[in-house]
């Protein structure tokens, strides 16, 4: 019997099988937003109100078709417009980016069960060894404590894996940019590049781990398209700052993709349905670039009035994005943060050492740098 595609399994739930769209609240004048400045995350945060209020605007404003379990409506057309836009031949929406990680390096990887991963990756911190346990795939970190690992690294692990006692290759290289857990730092693209052109030689799979993809593109101006150009896949997150509460996109070519809602479903990861996640997400990621930009003109300029403060000291992340470290002296965080926040501005809370960990984001655009610097000033007084 031929595989079942995705196109035939939607087609085959007949014309009438899309389930009711999810209650909404009759605020269509609702605000969208409130005016706060967030200095902290990747997103703006907005409430379940605001979201709910975004929702029935966008849906009034078009037609949005329902779709069944992530198949079909507009989860169909959501995922052409990211395949055309990361330049690959396929997309897939994945309830989050744990999954979508998991199942490209499954994919890739097939019967040669070795993958390199950064030591520092989401991938190989923060997943209950689920590659392992759930794929039999054995994780291989290279560059500890360190955002980029070198095609050198590489080249050294194929050299010892291919002289082992028993032959065990590597199927799949994953490479995570920016990196979480190295508070956005990125990595090393031209090194980046020599990787994945060793790998095409070898023909090993590569897979990026681009959940903050298009805040890396805001601060290098590589557009999201010529990151993925290098690997086979690429993942970028739909929550994480566009705001759509869940989601992942996983693109790459057909011959992995075409057949992996069988997959998904496989590991529990199918939703009745994606089309609130896939509307919201639609809306803010038009565009987002360019708006993120702004934002980061406006953090540059508030970061380089306050560098000379003596109540406060700025830490940038070597080849970061939009993370900064921020210690304040001599003063109460939580001052600060009180005095702040009746200007219209929130900073987060402090660790136990002091030190405040600020995020750029879309917010910091609400108000002129001129006056966020008029409100540190008053704040730190």
């Amino acid at each position: 019997m031929d595989t079942l595609t995705r196109r035939g399994f939607v087609e085959s739930l007949g014309a009438a099988a899309g389930l009711s769209r999810l209650p909404l609240p009759e605020a269509p004048d609702a605000p969208l937003d409130d005016t706060t400045v967030r200095l902290s995350g990747d997103g703006n945060g907005q409430s379940p109100a605001a979201f709910a209020a975004l929702l029935q605007r966008l849906t009034a404003a078009r037609a949005v078709g329902e779709d069944s379990y992530l198949l079909g409506g507009e989860v169909e057309a959501f995922e052409r417009h990211w395949a055309a836009l990361l330049g690959k031949e396929a997309a897939v929406f994945m309830p989050s980016g744990t999954l979508a990680n998991h199942l490209a390096l499954r994919a890739l990887a097939g019967t040669r069960r070795r993958v390199i991963v950064p030591e520092m990756s989401h991938i190989y911190n923060d997943t209950g060894d689920a590659c392992q346990t759930l794929s039999g795939l054995t994780l291989m970190p290279l560059g500890p404590q360190a955002a980029t690992f070198t095609a050198a690294d590489v080249e050294a692990v194929l050299t010892r894996t291919a002289g082992g006692r028993v032959a065990t290759g590597v199927g799949a290289i994953a490479i995570e940019s920016p990196i979480r857990r190295l508070s956005g730092q990125m990595f090393d693209w031209a090194e980046a590049r020599r990787i994945t052109a060793l790998a095409r030689e070898r023909g090993i799979g590569t897979h990026l781990d681009g959940a903050r993809l298009f805040i890396a593109s805001a601060y290098t101006g590589i557009t999201p398209a010529e990151y993925a150009a290098p690997f086979d896949t690429v993942y970028v997150s739909l929550w994480k700052y566009f705001n759509c509460g869940q989601g992942a996109i996983l693109a790459g070519p057909k011959r992995l993709l075409d057949d992996m809602f069988h997959t998904r479903r496989m590991f529990g990861g199918n939703l009745a349905v994606g089309w609130p996640a896939a509307v919201v997400a639609r809306h803010y990621m038009d565009g987002f670039v360019d708006r993120l930009k702004a934002a980061v003109r406006v953090s540059e300029d508030v970061y380089g009035g306050l560098a000379a403060h003596p109540r406060l000291r700025i830490a940038r992340v070597p080849q970061g994005t939009n993370v900064a470290h921020v210690t304040l002296r001599g003063i109460e965080p939580k001052t600060v943060a009180s005095r702040l926040l009746a200007s219209g501005i929130r900073m987060p809370a402090a660790a136990p050492d002091g030190a405040v960990t600020f995020g750029v984001n879309e917010t910091w655009t609400r108000l002129p740098a001129a006056e966020i610097l008029r409100a540190f000033e008053r704040a730190l007084a």
